[in-house]
C-alpha cells in the first residue's frame, strides 16, 4: 500500500511538471498562432488547409508551436505541422531556416519513431541549402573553399562540383569557433578533403581532434604563406610536377608538367614533401632559384612566390607548396 502511494505521488508529480512545462510553452506562442495550430486537426479538410496556409505565412513566430504539434499532436496535426515547418525551412529567410533546423535536429532523436523519421527526412532535404549557407559564412570569415574543375560522377549526380580543399589563410577571422561551420558542409562528410592551415593561424590540437571526430574524411595539413603553384607526385621517388596552376609563380618561371624538381633555394629536393617544407619557410614575394630536369636537359630558373588568395574560378587541387 505504501509503495502504491509513492507511485501515485510520483505519477501526479510528473503530470504536474509536464503541465507546467506546456503552460510555459503556450505562453511563448501567440494566441492567434495557437488557434491556427489547433485548426490543423479540425474535422473539416478546408479548415485544416486554410490553417496550414496561414501558418506558412506567419514566419518564425510559429515555429515553437509547430514544433510541439509535430512532436506531440495527433497524427494529422503532426504531419501538417511538419509540412508547414518544411515550407518554412525551404524559404529564403536565414533566421527561420536556422530555427527550423534546430527543431528538426531535436526531433530526429525523438522517442516516437514516426516523429523521428519525419524529422530525419525533413532535415536531409536541407543539405544543399545548409551547405551553401555554411560556405558563404566560412568565406565571409576569411576562409577559402576551393572547387575542382574536373568533373566527378558523384558530384554531377548531386548537381554541384567537388570541393578540392578548404583553407584557413591569413585573412581568417573566425577563430576556432568558426570551424564549426565545416560540420555543416555535407560534402566534407562523404569524401576525402584537405583542410590547409597557413602558418600563423593558431588552432588548438583539441579543436583539431574534435573536428576530425566529426569529419573523419577531413585531412588537416599545414602550409606556409607562400606558394609556388605546382602539384607534385606523392607516389614516385623524386618530385615530379603533375600539375601547374595558371598564372602561378611556377608557370611564370617557365615550369611545365613532367618537370622533375631537383633543387630549390640551393637545397636538394628528393620528394614533394621536401619541396613543401622548403617553400613553407618562405614569404610571399620572395624569389627562389629552382633547378629542374626536363628530359635530358637540366634548367635553372628563378620564381617569385605568391601568397594564397581566393581563387577567381574553380582550380586544381591544393597538393602544392
Amino acid at each position: 500500500m505504501h509503495f502504491l502511494r509513492i507511485l501515485l505521488v510520483l505519477t501526479l508529480s510528473c503530470q504536474l511538471v509536464r503541465a507546467a512545462q506546456e503552460d510555459v510553452a503556450d505562453a511563448t506562442v501567440p494566441e492567434h498562432v495557437q488557434s491556427l495550430i489547433a485548426e490543423l486537426d479540425h474535422p473539416q479538410f478546408q479548415r485544416r488547409e486554410l490553417a496550414a496556409k496561414s501558418l506558412t505565412g506567419q514566419g518564425v513566430v510559429v515555429i515553437p508551436g509547430l514544433a510541439r504539434a509535430a512532436e506531440s499532436g495527433s497524427p494529422e496535426a503532426s504531419v501538417r505541422a511538419f509540412d508547414v515547418l518544411q515550407k518554412l525551412y525551404n524559404g529564403e529567410d536565414e533566421a527561420t531556416f536556422e530555427a527550423v533546423e534546430q527543431v528538426f535536429q531535436r526531433l530526429k532523436v525523438d522517442e516516437h519513431l514516426a516523429v523521428a523519421s519525419r524529422a530525419e527526412r525533413a532535415f536531409d532535404t536541407g543539405s544543399e541549402t545548409r551547405q551553401k549557407r555554411a560556405i558563404a559564412k566560412f568565406e565571409k570569415l576569411g576562409g577559402i573553399v576551393h572547387f575542382s574543375e574536373r568533373p566527378s560522377s558523384e558530384r554531377l549526380a548531386l548537381g554541384r562540383p567537388t570541393i578540392e580543399y578548404v583553407m584557413l589563410g591569413r585573412d581568417w577571422t573566425g577563430g576556432e569557433e568558426g570551424l564549426r561551420l565545416l560540420g555543416r558542409i555535407e560534402d566534407l562528410r562523404t569524401s576525402i578533403t584537405q583542410l590547409y592551415i597557413i602558418r600563423g593561424i593558431n588552432i588548438s590540437e583539441e579543436t583539431k581532434l574534435d573536428l576530425l571526430a566529426e569529419l573523419p574524411f577531413l585531412k588537416i595539413e599545414h602550409r606556409g604563406p607562400a606558394r609556388l603553384g605546382i602539384r607534385g607526385s606523392h607516389l614516385n621517388d623524386g618530385c615530379i610536377v603533375i600539375g601547374i596552376d595558371p598564372g602561378s609563380a611556377a608557370e611564370l618561371a617557365g615550369m611545365k608538367i613532367r618537370d622533375e624538381v631537383i633543387e630549390i633555394d640551393d637545397r636538394p629536393v628528393e620528394s614533394f614533401e621536401d619541396l613543401i617544407g622548403i617553400i613553407g619557410e618562405k614569404e610571399p614575394g620572395e624569389q627562389v632559384p629552382i633547378v629542374f630536369r626536363r628530359g635530358e636537359e637540366t634548367r635553372r630558373v628563378v620564381a617569385k612566390l605568391s601568397g594564397w588568395t581566393r581563387p577567381a574560378r574553380p582550380n586544381a587541387p591544393l597538393q602544392q607548396p
